[in-house]
């Protein structure tokens, strides 16, 4: 799957130009992905939900590079907003709402430790601005992310 979102960026990136421009308006290009924060707050499945009408999902984060990026979408420092990873089939099996590996983490110290029973996974927790676990029922912001 990275192999071949590696040829698509190629592809994009020397048929097209600038890959900026092929992300719709109001939406950030990283890699092979288009992002969009959206402000509106709201569940996990709310905003998984208001994802598919964009033809996107929550976004997943498989490496650093692209957690910073994230992390520079946000408007402030202190903005939590939801990711796409939840472990409500199994608890302690995390799965990226997308249907790509989970192969990466920036969970906090101490977490995810389902402290009252939760099961998806928010980014810019606390000053450590890392992943916590929250009740999917909070409300809060949320990126979308969909292939170029």
């Amino acid at each position: 799957m990275a192999m071949l979102r590696s040829l698509l960026l190629l592809f994009m990136v020397f048929s097209m130009g600038d890959a900026d421009d092929v992300c719709q308006y109001g939406w950030t290009n990283f890699g092979v992905q288009c992002y969009k924060f959206f402000s509106q707050s709201g569940n996990w499945i709310a905003a998984e939900k208001n994802c598919i009408d964009q033809h996107a999902n929550l976004a997943s984060v498989h490496n650093e590079q692209e957690n910073n990026f994230l992390m520079g979408l946000l408007p402030s420092t202190t903005t939590r907003c939801w990711l796409g990873v939840q472990d409500a089939v199994e608890e302690g099996q995390w799965l990226w709402s997308d249907g790509t590996p989970y192969d990466y983490s920036n969970w906090c110290s101490n977490e995810p430790n389902n402290l009252n029973v939760e099961n998806c996974g928010e980014i810019n927790w606390s000053s450590d601005r890392c992943w916590n676990d929250a009740s999917c029922s909070t409300s809060m912001g949320y990126v979308c992310a969909k292939d170029l």
